[in-house]
């Protein structure tokens, strides 16, 4: 498991986790691989900024096996990764913390999603029990960690989304990121 912190100490009182490939940034069925693959959701960027706004704190949770299946380079992901950073902040947004497994599904690591590893990981850093938050991502992994974890799992079902694994229809889902976030914490958010 890779683990990025912006601090030490996670400076919020509610998080939300997400997935990042899907519900930030368009997913692709060969992988983002370069900064030039990464191409953001405006909604999810309005998103990210009214997380901030309202004082909740983000953190991604992301499988990136494309790292060991050799087709995204270090380089190339920690551009990606700072990239993503970066657009969050200058849109008025901020992500805490990020954690990514690299491994591939065959490797049977103890992090890669729908282990809930990550998502344990991640609240501790942010101090708070998994059932004090929700999971928001685009696959069946995704909603399936949320659910091993013992946190509340959403789905974003995008139009462009090649979200994978087949799935009962979850409820909630929603198409945008922003949708999901006005119905967590209510119109008036």
């Amino acid at each position: 498991m890779l683990a990025w912190l912006k601090s030490a100490k996670a400076e919020y009182d509610r998080f939300i986790l997400l997935d990042r490939d899907g519900v930030l940034n368009v997913n692709r069925a060969d992988y983002v691989k370069t900064l030039a693959e990464v191409s953001f959701y405006p909604d999810a960027l309005r998103a990210l900024a009214l997380l901030e706004q309202k004082g909740v704190g983000v953190i991604l949770i992301s499988n990136q096996s494309g790292i060991n299946r050799g087709l995204i380079g270090w380089e190339d992901f920690f551009e990606i990764h700072e990239a993503v950073i970066g657009r969050a902040e200058e849109c008025g947004g901020a992500i805490q913390a990020a954690f990514y497994c690299p491994h591939r599904p065959d490797e049977k690591c103890e992090c890669r999603k729908p282990s809930p590893a990550m998502i344990f990981a991640a609240c501790r850093f942010a101090g708070i029990e998994p059932g004090q938050t929700f999971f928001v991502g685009d696959s069946a992994t995704d909603i399936l960690a949320a659910e091993n974890a013992g946190c509340r799992g959403v789905r974003i079902c995008r139009a462009d989304s090649r979200g994978t694994g087949a799935l009962a229809p979850v409820e909630p889902s929603f198409t945008t990121l922003l949708d999901a976030v006005l119905s967590i914490y209510g119109k008036n958010f």
